[in-house]
């Protein structure tokens, strides 16, 4: 019985722990924060926009069509790595091999796409499951 609260406590905490090292912004803020760039040039959006406000970081340039400015970001997230704990009772140690790391860096892919009428963004939307 002890062993099992223990292994549940153990397995809340390290879900808890992969939340806390996700960005922090949420969608409500990345929506109210490109939500301001609708009505602007693609230059003044081009020129004030900054993605890592949202914990993004840019891939490549922005495309730049008629029809729209498309910016490809990733968003780097660290997923910890679990270890394994030898029991606190009981002579036995159970050996748990550990890397240099302590979790696996993981970049998110993502695409944010303004689309523009004469120049003018009238909508921003997104694609990819990570925006």
């Amino acid at each position: 019985m002890f062993v099992s609260r223990s292994v549940a406590l153990a397995l809340l905490a390290f879900s808890l722990s992969a939340c806390v090292t996700t960005p922090s912004s949420t969608r409500a803020e990345r929506d109210a924060y490109l939500a301001q760039f609708v009505g602007q040039s693609s230059q003044q959006i081009r020129q004030q926009l900054d993605l890592s406000l949202l914990g993004y970081e840019q891939v490549s340039s922005p495309q730049i069509s008629p029809q729209a400015l498309t910016y490809t970001v990733i968003r780097p997230i660290s997923i910890p790595i679990p270890v394994a704990n030898a029991p606190a009772t009981g002579p036995a140690h159970i050996p748990a091999p550990i890397g240099p790391a302590n979790s696996y860096d993981v970049n998110l892919h993502c695409q944010i796409v303004f689309r523009l009428e004469q120049n003018i963004a009238h909508s921003v939307h997104y694609s990819g499951r990570t925006c």
